[in-house]
């Protein structure tokens, strides 16, 4: 094989591959992405967070009771508007009410995600009719967590504990294990 050809060669694995990449990020569901997403998990009564839900996924989750949504994605981020765009159309022909609190991942913190992240807590906390509502970011990692702890703090005077579901299934990835014990004491 001539070197030219070899360069076109590298050339179409190199560019098959970004296409992968970037398609990749459009289907959080998909290897590899898959392997780093985090659990759908209950996290009060009716609560339950997790990853961006594929249209399979929200059909489980409509089929196991859910009837609204709660996205944290930002349809600001170039990244995210698609997926955001996608879901609501999910949502509806599912007949699930959508609701959206931006909170931009590179900035949990600052530029209206925090008034953001105090909208859906008191939107969580205001819940009272016994339904339930999936909450969920991209990975279903960092914004939910952000949110779970902040809507654990708002509602601390509430009965917040999970269903006999949630005790089945292993901790959230963001809780660390307990520490060993020390050999020296």
């Amino acid at each position: 094989m001539s070197t030219e050809k070899k360069i076109w060669l590298v050339m179409a694995v190199f560019i098959g591959l970004f296409a992968y990449g970037v398609w990749n990020l459009f289907s959080p569901d998909a290897f590899p992405i898959s392997f780093v997403r985090g659990e759908v998990r209950e996290v009060s009564s009716g609560v339950l967070v997790g990853p961006y839900p594929s249209k399979d996924e929200l059909k489980v989750l409509a089929n196991k009771g859910v009837v609204e949504i709660v996205s944290l994605m930002d349809p600001r981020l170039s990244i995210e508007r698609p997926l955001v765009e996608e879901e609501k159309r999910m949502a509806s022909g599912l007949n699930l009410a959508f609701f959206n609190f931006p909170i931009d991942f590179s900035n949990l913190e600052g530029g209206g995600s925090r008034e953001e992240l105090d909208k859906a807590v008191k939107h969580l906390a205001a819940r009272n009719d016994g339904t339930k509502v999936y909450v969920h970011c991209y990975l279903g990692r960092h914004r939910v967590a952000l949110l779970e702890a902040a809507f654990r703090k708002e509602a601390s005077g509430k009965d917040l504990s999970p269903s006999p579901l949630q005790s089945a299934q292993r901790p959230p990835a963001t809780q660390k294990a307990p520490a060993p014990p020390d050999p020296s004491r």
